[in-house]
């Protein structure tokens, strides 16, 4: 069956898509930013500063436009974040900086002044990019700038240096309340993040899983995964394989045996997907199939029946087009068991794998291997067929007791369906309908 290890590269390389498509909505969030940055501007009480100010503001409208054109044209790289960051944390320095200068202010004043609120909206900008580095990058320049600016501005005015103790609490206060709404913003994105790999983690399971299982198993794998030990099962063991592959094989252009393999295994997945059964592997042009594990029922056995059925017919119908169009004609053999299985995940490091195994999937694909002596399109067990209701086996239907079956010892019943193309059956075939 699948393997259920995912490899966690290519979770990276989703996450890093995820976060390039990310790229234009972060940088048209600047914009927002701008538009505080300009409000508070505005409200400034000291028009002194406003030149300097518009011409900060004009300065990061290019910027801003810059990224824009940037992600716009495909020129825009993960590096260019930490520049966009830099540049952010040195504006809310600076402005912190302008005003902790202004002689004759107090450190409280300065510090509640409105356009210092442009830290917390690039802080928020910064966790956009849903990296911790950034965020912490911009914190860590914003508080330690903010600090080395304070104490500077402490020693350039004398009078100063005997700070109200209400000044160095305001001080104190919105560095501590800056520090925690960057440690919030942390672990929202470690958070995120975190989701963000458990939910494509998760979906690339069952994406993997559902490409051999029916819905309903690939769920319940999905959802245990390494969870499925092993254990004794009752299910339907099916045997499918291409008669006459290897010879026909020979003949064929390798691009035409891929071709045809890929043609066989995508009519055998589509038709077991509808039966509720489980691909357990593919094995060159054969299939083994599963109905009964992990997940069982009691149609188990019905669904198996019925699937080789319609897979036979099926697969006919496309030998038959086949042929209409001028290649070669294929016939099939598939060999069917009830019985006990082991099934589970089975350790192997890098490969573990889920499957089953036991004498049940033994006989079946021996039970496969007499079609070509019998002529015969499915081969069952006696066990296989006890569990069928009686009107599924028709009068196409024939028993063979005491039947030598490849690779085993003793003598056993089986029931098997003569090809479509089968020629009249030996009068050692006896014995057709009813098992009895």
């Amino acid at each position: 069956m699948a393997v259920v290890d995912f490899a966690g590269e290519e979770l990276d390389r989703t996450i890093i898509r995820v976060e390039s498509r990310n790229e234009m909505r972060t940088v048209i969030w600047r914009f927002f930013a701008l538009a505080v940055f300009a409000i508070s501007v505005a409200l400034e009480p000291d028009i002194e500063s406003h030149g300097i100010h518009l011409i900060l503001l004009a300065a990061y409208t290019g910027t801003s436009f810059t990224a824009v054109l940037l992600v716009a044209t495909g020129a825009f790289r993960a590096s260019f974040n930490w520049v966009y960051v830099f540049i952010d944390a040195v504006l809310v320095v600076y402005l912190a900086a302008e005003h902790m200068f202004i002689p004759g202010i107090s450190v409280s004043d300065a510090l509640a002044t409105p356009s210092l609120a442009i830290a917390f909206v690039l802080l928020a900008h910064a966790s956009m990019r849903m990296r911790v580095g950034p965020v912490l990058f911009f914190a860590a320049i914003v508080s330690l700038g903010s600090i080395v600016t304070g104490a500077m501005s402490l020693f350039a005015d004398p009078y100063r240096l005997g700070l109200a103790q209400e000044d160095l609490q305001a001080a104190s206060v919105r560095l501590l309340a800056f520090a925690a709404v960057a440690a919030i913003q942390i672990m929202l994105v470690v958070d995120i993040k975190r989701l963000v790999r458990s939910t494509l983690s998760k979906s690339s399971e069952r994406a993997n899983l559902a490409r051999f299982f029916s819905p309903g198993t690939a769920e319940l794998l999905a959802s245990k995964g390494l969870g499925v030990g092993l254990g004794r099962h009752e299910a339907a063991v099916m045997f499918l394989d291409i008669r006459g592959f290897t010879s026909l094989a020979e003949k064929m252009p390798l691009e035409e045996v891929a071709s045809l393999l890929s043609d066989f295994r995508y009519r055998v997945v589509a038709m077991v997907s509808e039966y509720g059964g489980t691909i357990d592997k593919f094995i060159g042009d054969g299939v083994m199939v599963v109905f009964g594990f992990p997940a069982s029922s009691q149609q188990d056995t019905a669904n198996a029946f019925d699937c080789s059925q319609q897979l036979i017919q099926q697969l006919d119908a496309w030998s038959d087009r086949r042929v209409g169009s001028g290649e070669a004609a294929l016939s099939f053999g598939i060999g069917l068991h009830h019985g006990s299985v082991i099934g589970g995940v089975i350790a192997a490091g890098a490969h573990n794998e889920c499957t089953v195994l036991g004498d049940a999937v033994n006989l079946a694909s021996r039970l496969q291997a007499m079609c070509r002596s019998l002529d015969a399109d499915i081969v069952m067990s006696r066990a296989m067929a006890e569990r069928l209701h009686e009107h599924r086996l028709d009068e196409r239907w024939t028993v063979k007791s005491r039947a030598r079956i490849p690779g085993r010892t003793g003598m056993s019943d089986v029931v098997y369906l003569p090809s479509s193309r089968a020629r009249p059956a030996v009068p050692e075939m006896a014995g057709r309908g009813k098992v009895s």
